[in-house]
Order: C-alpha cells, then structure tokens, then sequence
C-alpha cells in the first residue's frame, strides 16, 4: 500500500515537473514574441523614419557638383522619376526574391500560379504607379509635413470615388476599369458615413492651417499657386490610392472564395510589391528615355553622375523605403492590420516631429493647432480600424 501511495506521488511529481516546465517554455515563447515584435517595430520605424528624411531631403536640399572645368556648381534636384526609378529597382529585387521563396514554401510545383489575372495585374500597377509619381509630385510644391498629414486621411480618397460614382458615366468606366465584383457577385463600395466627413473637413482644416504660415514665410509671388498646386497633386495621389484600395479588397475578396489559393493571402503582399515596384520602374524608365531622346534631360542625367551627394542620398532612400516596406509586410503577416495600423500611426507622428527637428523649421500656432488636428485625425483612423477588427471578430464567432 505504502509503495502504491509513492508511486502516486512521484508520478504526481513528475506531473508538476512536466507542467512547470511547460508553463516556463511558454513564458519564453511569450518573451521571444514580445522581443521580436519589439525589434520589428523598431526597424519600421527606422527604415521608414529615416526614409522619409532623406526623401525630403532629396526635393528641398542645394546639391553640389563639380563641371569639367572644375568649377563649383549648386543645382536642386527638381526631378521625382530619378527617385521613383531608384526606389522601385530596389523594391523589385527583394519583393521578387520573398515572392519566389514564399511561393516554395506554400505552394507546390502545379500550384506556382498567380490569381491575379494580367489585366488586374495591369491596372494594379498602374493606379499604384499614377499614386507614387504624384505624391512624389507633390513635395516639390509643398512641405513633407503636409503630404503626411494628407496621405494619412483615407476617408478623403472614399469621398473622392463616392462622388465620381454617383456620376453614371464615371462609374460605369470605373466598373470596367476595377471589375470590382467578386466571385459570388458581390460588388465592392465604400459608405461614407458622417464621420468621414469630418475627417475630411479636418484634415482640410489641418492642410490649410500649416501651409497658410508656409506661404507667408515664402517670399516668392508664386508659392500661392505653386502651394495649391502641390495640394492638387497631392489629392490626385489620394484618389488613385481610394481606387487602389478597392481593386485590392476585390482582389482579396477572390481569393479567399476560392479554395485552390488558399493560404496565397499570406503571400499577396509581396505580389503586390513586385507588381508595384516592376510597373513604376517602367513607367520611371520610359519617361527618362523619352525626355533624353526629344527634350535636354541629359543634362539632368549629368548632374546626378557627378553628384556624389546625391548619388548617396537617393540610394540611401530607396533602400530603406524598400527595407522598410518589406519589413511591414513581415509585420503585417506576423501580428495582423489592427496592430500594424497602430504602428504606423505613431510612425507618421514621429515622421512629422523629427522632420520639424531635423530642418530645423519654425512652428507657429496655427501650425501647431494644424498639427494636433492631424495627430486627431491619425488617432481616429487607429480607433476605428479598431472598431471595424472587434466587429469582425464579433461576426466571425456568431
């Protein structure tokens, strides 16, 4: 009896050993997530952080070079397809490279395929193309500080597509040109609620605010127009990110109604890049060739050659803007929308206050009013992807 009640507790012993041992590999599985998530938000906040300076830095800076007669020439660089081309021959190599390797991974030989048709493939890049060159655009007439805080309204691009759709011709080129019905038939359109609305008319507010003090510390008769003109620019890139968003919902849409492809959304972002990355290096490249065989861009060409400065700064950019993104997509596929949107936000706060401290720029306070109005309207984005993620998740239990 005696030896029946020690074998018990040994066992009961080793039992304890087993679940202690357990309960301390989780803690260490729970550690590593934590350092791990730790170390990829640090790098999307280095990569993209630091991108944006030097981009910045690109469209504001007076570059140096030296002639063939030694002489010290000053010039701006004043040219946003150099960039483009530079930044998408970066971002091509490596999305081509996680895209072939992913696909290895899941996927087996007859299954190397892609579901996105060539003409979605097409119109793809094409919006992301139009989207890229004119943000790019856009920060040769107006401050980084305002693209940001543009760019950050998504509600503006949902409003700019509502509006187009209600007129019939428009929506019925823009139904050809999205095909944005899904394989049950379901057609994708973004409501406008109130509160994008308000968004809207506060990011408005917020733009308005910071480049009414841009203008008046400008003393050139133009930056009135130049200003309004770069804020044009900048809306045609939130228009064309409105229709890139929905192409891409339809796209995903397909994908997950059909069981073939299943597990090709962990992969879909590195398609994405590469589709991106190959059709703006074309697009960039094009119109570099164009401009040298009928207009004077090989002067433009020569400049950049004999800049060292600039040579540097722009690979710089591009490298860690494609960096920067890839390690987004890793984050995204790792922790999901909701926390990656939360992330991103606080980046975009810090990219605008290490802009301001960087350059060196005098805030005034309308500027600081524009500037809280923009950390609202960043916040709020955070708090409704929040909303819409439980709501989801609410649906998906029911």
């Amino acid at each position: 009896m005696m030896l029946e009640n020690s074998q018990v507790e040994i066992q009961d012993s080793e039992k304890d050993m087993e679940k202690e041992k357990e309960m301390e590999k989780e803690k260490e599985k729970e550690a590593d997530s934590s350092l791990t998530k730790l170390i990829y938000i640090l790098l999307i906040y280095i990569f993209y952080i630091f991108g944006g300076l030097f981009n910045e830095k690109l469209t504001k800076n007076q570059y140096e070079y030296k002639d063939s007669n030694n002489i010290t020439k000053k010039f701006k660089f004043k040219d946003p397809l150099i960039i483009l081309c530079t930044l998408s021959s970066f971002s091509l190599i490596i999305s081509f490279y996680m895209s072939k390797k992913m696909k290895k991974k899941l996927f087996p030989e007859e299954l190397r395929i892609s579901p996105i048709s060539f003409f979605d493939e097409s119109i793809l890049g094409i919006l992301h193309t139009i989207s890229q060159f004119t943000s790019q655009l856009s920060l040769l007439y107006i401050d980084f500080i305002i693209k940001t805080i543009g760019k950050s309204c998504k509600s503006a691009s949902i409003i700019f597509i509502s509006f187009l759709n209600s007129i019939p011709l428009i929506n019925k080129i823009l139904q050809k040109l999205l095909n944005n019905k899904t394989n049950n038939g379901k057609t994708f359109k973004d409501k406008i609620d109130l509160k994008d609305i308000i968004k809207v008319i506060i990011t408005t507010l917020s733009v308005f605010l910071f480049n009414m003090n841009s203008e008046k510390n400008n003393n050139k008769a133009d930056s009135r127009s130049s200003s309004s003109f770069g804020i044009l620019v900048l809306c045609t890139s939130l228009f064309f990110d409105g229709l890139l968003s929905l192409k891409e919902k339809m796209i995903q849409a397909n994908i997950s109604n059909n069981n073939i492809f299943q597990g090709y959304e962990k992969i879909i972002c590195w398609e994405y890049m590469k589709i991106f990355a190959f059709c703006t290096f074309i697009f960039g490249i094009s119109q570099v060739s164009f401009h040298i065989i009928f207009g004077d861009y090989l002067e433009i060409i020569k400049q950049v050659i004999l800049c060292r400065g600039l040579i540097r700064d722009l690979i710089i950019y591009a490298l860690f803007d494609a960096l920067g993104q890839s390690i987004l997509y890793m984050f995204l596929g790792k922790y999901g929308p909701l926390t990656l949107c939360i992330v991103t936000s606080v980046r975009k706060i810090l990219s605008i206050s290490i802009s301001i401290i960087y350059f060196g720029k005098n805030i005034s306070f309308h500027q600081s009013l524009s500037l809280i109005l923009a950390s609202t309207i960043i916040f709020w984005e955070v708090y409704d992807k929040g909303n819409k993620h439980k709501n989801n998740d609410g649906i998906k239990r029911s």
